[in-house]
């Protein structure tokens, strides 16, 4: 068994995590939320249950206090009525998640430890926002907690790590079918041999931010030695990343004419019907396996077809930008054709993941013009973080997303 000194000095580690006590709530399916970031609705999950995470996670102010002192209080009283426990034993917990996408399966299995905040091993492909950045240092601060983990990805081409967790004994906590049909197993290490031999392969990875880098950069402005990630696998079967596309509310009216005429020598464009749904996604799916950079655009001024924007030579406004993003299409798209050729401001530019939501919005006259990206691959988000590069905002929905209220590290 590693000895504590030993233990300490490691880049990964086990931790007692905070727990939702299943004598006082036995249906954590209520108790769960998704993280901050992607929550559409916060009065959903204030009624699904008292002892929601959203609680901790998105809190509301009240006359007399503030939201991050009324998070400290709910917390604070969950903790002295037992609704959260201190787990009984350090441990590395394991989360899987099975789920379904346009009727192909998926597993995806992580674990969730503690790791030394450090930056030539901790590398990030995404700026932050200062907003956010400053919304999440307020409430971490204050709770000296982390209610949802950072999102990280490792190398382990051979499976080593992953086949560790999937032999491991351990402890069943949950398992339960969440909002999104997504299959949910939580466990917890039980085998201190299993343990140590899993720390010391993570030894030599590095760590690649998929999700969480505003809780990143708040960890070391706080300079918080440790901090909780579920990490998995970047070439495990169950990766799945999602695009952002781009939606464009135009401050001053802008023809579509004269937006492709914008474009014309830099893509070869195609007119496609729109017929239903289905059709455009099948259209969509050609675009993202086109050998060239393509990308897909509809517009309120013309709601009977798309227009397909193939790249016939390079969208890039800096001839020193570096080959990594030059090649990367949801760069080419944000940085290249949109505030490049387009001259589309970044207030201008709204993102959602769902392209039916999109397609609806032009219709309805909420949104002037929708750009649909092909999604980022995993190997390009190591390419930009090893190189200390940045893409653009919103460049990667890693789906699905870690529930916030599995387990909870207080750091102090």
């Amino acid at each position: 068994m590693l000895t504590n000194s030993i233990m300490s000095e490691t880049y990964t580690k086990p931790f007692k995590g905070i727990i939702f006590n299943k004598e006082k709530t036995d249906d954590i399916a209520s108790c769960v939320c998704p993280p901050y970031d992607v929550v559409s609705s916060v009065r959903t999950y204030y009624l699904r249950s008292l002892f929601n995470a959203i609680r901790l996670e998105l809190p509301m102010s009240l006359p007399s206090m503030d939201k991050y002192t009324v998070a400290k209080q709910v917390m604070d009283e969950w903790l002295q009525k037992k609704i959260l426990i201190t787990d009984d034993r350090e441990t590395i917990y394991i989360y899987e998640q099975e789920f379904e996408i346009e009727q192909t399966s998926y597993m995806r299995r992580g674990f969730i430890a503690l790791n030394k905040l450090e930056q030539k091993r901790i590398l990030t492909h995404e700026q932050t926002r200062k907003k956010a950045k400053e919304d999440r240092e307020r409430l971490i601060a204050k709770l000296k907690t982390f209610t949802s983990l950072i999102f990280g990805l490792y190398e382990d081409k051979n499976l080593e790590v992953e086949n560790i967790l999937i032999g491991s004994k351990k402890d069943k906590l949950y398992d339960f079918i969440d909002e999104q049909s997504i299959r949910n197993r939580f466990y917890r290490m039980t085998d201190a041999e299993e343990i140590k031999k899993l720390v010391l392969l993570m030894e030599e990875k590095n760590i690649y931010i998929a999700d969480g880098h505003h809780r990143l950069d708040v960890s070391y402005k706080l300079n918080i030695p440790y901090i909780p990630m579920y990490i998995t696998n970047m070439y495990s079967k169950g990766i799945v990343i999602f695009p952002y596309h781009r939606i464009i509310k135009f401050k001053r009216n802008r023809g579509l004419n004269a937006l492709l005429s914008l474009l014309d020598g830099y893509v070869n464009i195609e007119k496609h019907p729109f017929i239903d749904y289905a059709f455009t996604r099948d259209t969509f799916n050609k675009v993202c396996s086109s050998e060239n950079p393509a990308f897909m655009l509809y517009s309120k001024d013309d709601l009977a077809n798309f227009y397909i924007l193939i790249e016939k030579m390079p969208i890039h406004m800096d001839d020193t930008l570096h080959e990594s993003l030059k090649r990367l299409r949801v760069n080419i798209l944000h940085t290249g054709i949109l505030k490049g050729l387009l001259r589309i401001e970044e207030e201008e530019i709204s993102f959602t993941q769902n392209p039916y939501k999109s397609i609806d919005l032009i219709k309805e006259g909420a949104f002037d013009l929708a750009l649909f990206v092909p999604p980022t691959r995993v190997e390009e988000v190591k390419d930009v973080a090893d190189n200390g590069l940045y893409m653009p905002p919103k460049s990667t929905f890693f789906f699905p997303k870690i529930l916030t209220g599995l387990v909870f590290h207080k750091y102090e």
